[in-house]
């Protein structure tokens, strides 16, 4: 039997590629499925036109996948205390491959929000599993690069979606590229073969069975959270996310068809568009983590957190020509990609191992479940004032961010 399959403590520092790795192809299936969907609603538009497909549909499929995605960390997060961070990233991303395929035989909108549901479930665990786990891999100084480097698996995920958007669309349909999406299973597989236990949380399970008791109770039940140091970790934590996910969901649900309805961009436009500022994004993540090393997490987040306020409002708020319009959402771009590059690494720490994946699973999952109605809320305003006026009101959620990310505790020697 080999050390993977074994359950023994291995060496970390000998597996650190393969969980990296494992991290990295994990978060790139979720980035790629979640753009798939903004990539087709103008497809459907078009599609679906004859059964009055609208904004506010639209925003109610994204609505439901919120909803799943809420839900599936508070599933999977106990799961991945439970039995295992190892088990809970598996299955849950094996999950999320299946129902996204299922997702390309819908036939109307319902159907569509319904299979969107069921796909957040397991998306809605994947980003704070892989980071749980990878975060345990690797020590406290070494995390806010570790941070930028499994973010850079949204931006890869995000141009894999496009360039099959933009030649397999064409020939097969929009239905190809959520089939496409049930390649996520092989990373469950990759894992299943190639990445060991956590040797941390294996480590507290010894500890736990020996009745040690290393920061706090040996329990991790989510009303854990709501107990001594762990609620006003939780209370931050949550904030961050349901400020940090409004913007993200306003902005990527609604990106291609403010570029295709409002700018009268082609696809073909609007695709190069899209891969710019993933480049852009690689290349800020990587900036992230140098800066969050250097300066620390805390004082990096907030510090672009607030440059992401001015740049998002100038950007989406305000009428520009073309020049301008790419220059500021370049900027506004990598000014958002640090804050998510740094993110995992500071809001991970905020809790102790025993309750790590809970803690970071709940709160991710809270800040989800709260903007459920952001989707379909713009959607029915949007058709009244315009999506572009809309947008210039999401920007005081990244001011808002600034004040959670104030309110942690910077951490540098926290396991």
């Amino acid at each position: 039997m080999s050390k993977v399959s074994s359950g023994a403590i291995v060496d970390p520092t000998k597996y650190r590629g393969k969980v990296l790795g494992a991290a990295i192809a994990g978060y790139a299936f979720d980035g790629f499925d979640i753009m798939v969907f903004a990539l087709t609603v103008p497809v459907l538009f078009r599609e679906w036109a004859g059964a009055g497909f609208n904004m506010v549909q639209v925003g109610f499929i994204a609505t439901a996948m919120l909803i799943g995605m809420s839900l599936g960390g508070y599933i999977f997060g106990p799961i991945a205390d439970k039995f295992g961070r190892r088990k809970g990233l598996i299955w849950c991303i094996a999950f999320f491959g299946i129902t996204t395929g299922l997702t390309a035989f819908a036939q109307d909108y319902i159907q569509l929000a319904a299979l969107r549901f069921l796909a957040g479930l397991g998306l809605g665990a994947e980003y704070a599993l892989g980071g749980t786990m990878a975060a345990e891999f690797f020590p406290p100084e070494k995390r806010g690069k570790l941070s930028s480097w499994v973010q850079n698996g949204w931006p890869i995920g995000f141009g894999a979606a496009i360039v099959a958007q933009y030649f397999m669309m064409p020939i097969w349909g929009w239905r190809s590229l959520y089939l496409l999406g049930t390649a996520a299973v092989l990373v469950s597989i990759y894992i299943a073969i190639f990445v060991p236990e956590s040797p941390v949380w294996l480590k507290a399970q010894q500890d736990k069975k020996k009745g040690i008791v290393v920061a706090g109770p040996p329990s991790a039940k989510l009303t854990d959270l709501f107990r001594g140091a762990n609620l006003p970790a939780f209370l931050t934590v949550s904030l961050f996310f349901i400020c940090m996910l409004t913007t993200y969901w306003a902005v990527n649900t609604w990106l291609p068809t403010i570029l295709a309805k409002e700018r009268g961009m082609s696809p073909k436009a609007f695709s190069s568009f899209l891969i710019f500022l993933q480049f852009a994004a690689v290349i800020a993540f990587f900036i992230g983590g140098i800066i969050a090393d250097k300066f620390g997490k805390r004082v990096t987040m907030a510090v672009f957190a607030f440059l992401s306020a001015l740049t998002l409002f100038a950007w989406l708020g305000l009428q520009w020509d073309d020049n301008i319009f790419w220059i500021l959402g370049t900027l506004n771009w990598g000014c958002a990609s640090v804050v998510w590059a740094v993110a995992m690494g500071l809001t991970v720490e905020q809790f102790p191992t025993n309750i790590r994946a809970v803690g970071f699973a709940s709160a991710y999952s809270t800040g989800r479940l709260l903007v459920t109605l952001v989707p379909i809320a713009m959607g029915a305003v949007a058709m009244k004032i315009g999506l572009t006026t809309v947008m210039a009101a999401v920007s005081v959620f990244y001011f808002i961010a600034m004040i959670a990310i104030l309110l942690m505790k910077e951490t540098k020697a926290q396991l």
